[in-house]
């Protein structure tokens, strides 16, 4: 195989999604992130709504890491079809596999280090940033204030880990489930996406 993916996890407001696209732009290969549902959608034949329910910005964990959607539905509706949030994302797993088969990429979140981890070309990157330096990000991209910004991070990297966790056997964030973890805030955008760039050149003979 030929192919390779790397798969980017990230922290809320660490500039994960624009260092992706970047790095993207410098390999020649595309970038998935809700475009990934989207394929998912019409893998399954399921209006492309239905995985965005299900997306990992609405996953909740509560008694006992059990799925709720809006706080109370544990499944969601899809024409006449009931459609768990488990069997979605299954779904959304053999898509994953069927993208690293095809073709080299790289996939934002969706557990998808876990999901290829028998990938014999991947390399699983997470990005994280200084406390500070995301609330500045989430307040200048979302245009909210200090406090706005504060709730977002602490919600959106709880449903980020609950999802992840409750699908993986590793842990979101840890360095010893990754094979390269940077932290954004010490050598700015451009710098970590040259980093990633090297060492994927490097790892993968490119």
């Amino acid at each position: 195989m030929n192919n390779f993916v790397i798969t980017i996890g990230r922290q809320i407001g660490s500039n994960g999604k624009e260092i992706a696209e970047r790095v993207a732009e410098r390999l020649g290969i595309k970038v998935y992130d809700k475009t990934l549902l989207e394929a998912a959608a019409r893998e399954s034949g399921l209006d492309s709504s239905v995985f965005e329910n299900a997306d990992e910005r609405e996953a909740q964990s509560f008694m006992g890491n059990l799925f709720s959607i809006h706080g109370s539905l544990s499944t969601l509706m899809s024409g006449d079809s009931c459609m768990g949030p488990d069997q979605l994302f299954e779904i959304q797993s053999e898509t994953i596999l069927g993208i690293g088969e095809e073709e080299s990429c790289i996939i934002v979140g969706r557990c998808a280090e876990y999901v290829l981890r028998e990938h014999p070309r991947m390399a699983s990157i997470f990005i994280s940033a200084d406390h500070e330096d995301r609330i500045k990000n989430i307040m200048r991209r979302e245009m909210v204030e200090r406090e706005r910004a504060e709730e977002i991070i602490e919600k959106g990297d709880k449903r980020r880990r609950s999802y992840h966790d409750y699908y993986a056997t590793t842990k979101w964030g840890e360095a010893r489930c990754y094979d390269l973890c940077i932290n954004a805030s010490r050598m700015g955008i451009e710098r970590t996406v040259e980093l990633i760039y090297n060492y994927v050149k490097e790892r993968f003979l490119l």
